[in-house]
């Protein structure tokens, strides 16, 4: 493996320099980075490794789909450690700031495997079914045990925003956006049938969840070092939107506007990760929901530079290294394709270089280090 330890000394972070750029009043000198989400499996070996930490085991941690967290009073040393961790690990590897996402519990039917990447394999993974999940009717919706948001929500924000390093900025969501939360709630099958056979419970269950959220973000937005709300949302995949563009239209977009006002009249930026080919809705994205920038790009569905040529004037693009090249290519290879990139979106701002989409934990550990020290070149 290459020698990467110059990657970790004297991090200068400045989030109002990454404003600026992902805004477009600046061309950075030095290429922005952003990042969605890092797996553990990469983290540990950084954290150990390099910054010489000592890894902690998210024990404490409970897991639903969407990323939910629940602690106890007598585990609060376990989570700020591994708090702690998280921060050292966005500082330590040069990012502007720090990413967490955590949602209110929303349990919905997902499965569960052993994580096959090397050095993970106590790990599990999960991911949502095709089967229909606990709300398929009235009476369901009735019944489920709908969350509220209270301030112990916000704890882990609390805590990194009054740790967070000098220069350093905050960004974080509700994990898993209102369409993510619907389809899993209803589940895909469930919620396909119902956008036709009973069109009021869609509404009904979407604008539940999309409450949820908006007060949820009220609670982000109160955060001074919060800079954007970066929410997900998958609605696409490689060909097109999971559901048809009319029913994101008026189910889901609509909510995606309240929570974009929201961080405007807050100040605030509003970013969007989803997955897959939207170019069915990316006009409404940019032009009627007001986001400020989009995340997940897959150089089979549109590379970032194409988007960078179409839409690039108008928002920002964050990421854009295809994830299936990121986890093949060898490190020289990598490295050239990450140079391509940036040369070829980096001009007049609004670009911010990363994994196309997260970075799972069967990446190569070479080859983030490698995407992460071509970033550091000069532009």
């Amino acid at each position: 493996m290459e020698q990467f330890r110059p990657l970790f000394e004297t991090p200068s972070p400045d989030i109002q320099n990454f404003v600026r750029g992902i805004k477009g009043e600046i061309t950075p000198k030095q290429p922005l980075m952003c990042e969605y989400l890092v797996d553990d499996c990469l983290m540990k070996p950084i954290l150990e490794g390099f910054l010489g930490r000592e890894w902690v085991e998210k024990s404490d941690k409970t897991e639903y789909m969407g990323g939910q967290m629940s602690f106890s009073k007598e585990d609060i040393d376990v989570m700020n450690r591994w708090l702690d961790n998280q921060i050292a690990f966005w500082h330590g590897m040069g990012y502007d700031f720090v990413r967490v996402e955590v949602s209110t519990p929303l349990p919905a039917v997902s499965l569960v495997t052993r994580d096959t990447a090397a050095g993970n394999t106590d790990h599990n993974r999960a991911w949502q079914g095709l089967d229909e999940g606990p709300i398929g009717s009235w009476e369901d919706f009735e019944r489920y045990p709908w969350p509220e948001v209270s301030d112990e929500s916000f704890y882990i924000h609390e805590y990194i925003c009054s740790h967070l390093p000098e220069g350093m900025g905050f960004t974080s969501c509700h994990a898993g956006g209102v369409y993510e939360h619907v389809s899993r709630l209803m589940g895909y099958t469930g919620l396909c049938m119902a956008l036709y056979d009973a069109p009021d419970l869609v509404k009904a269950v979407a604008d539940r969840v999309g409450g949820i959220i908006q007060k949820y973000n009220e609670g982000l937005l109160g955060f001074g070092p919060l800079f954007a709300i970066f929410q997900g949302d998958d609605f696409g995949y490689n060909t097109q939107t999971l559901i048809a563009p009319d029913h994101i239209r008026e189910y889901f977009l609509p909510w995606h506007k309240v929570f974009a006002k929201q961080a405007h009249d807050a100040g605030k930026l509003y970013f969007l990760h989803s997955c897959g080919k939207l170019d069915d809705i990316i006009e409404e994205l940019i032009d009627d929901v007001g986001i400020d920038g989009k995340h997940s790009f897959q150089d089979n569905v549109l590379p970032v530079g194409a988007y960078k040529e179409r839409w690039g004037g108008r928002i920002a693009l964050l990421g854009g290294i295809d994830v299936h090249k990121l986890a093949t290519f060898a490190p020289a290879d990598l490295r050239r394709y990450v140079r391509d990139t940036i040369d070829e979106c980096a001009a007049g701002g609004r670009f911010a270089v990363g994994a196309g989409n997260s970075v799972p934990s069967y990446i190569p550990l070479e080859n983030y280090l490698t995407l992460i020290d071509e970033a550091r070149r000069p532009v």
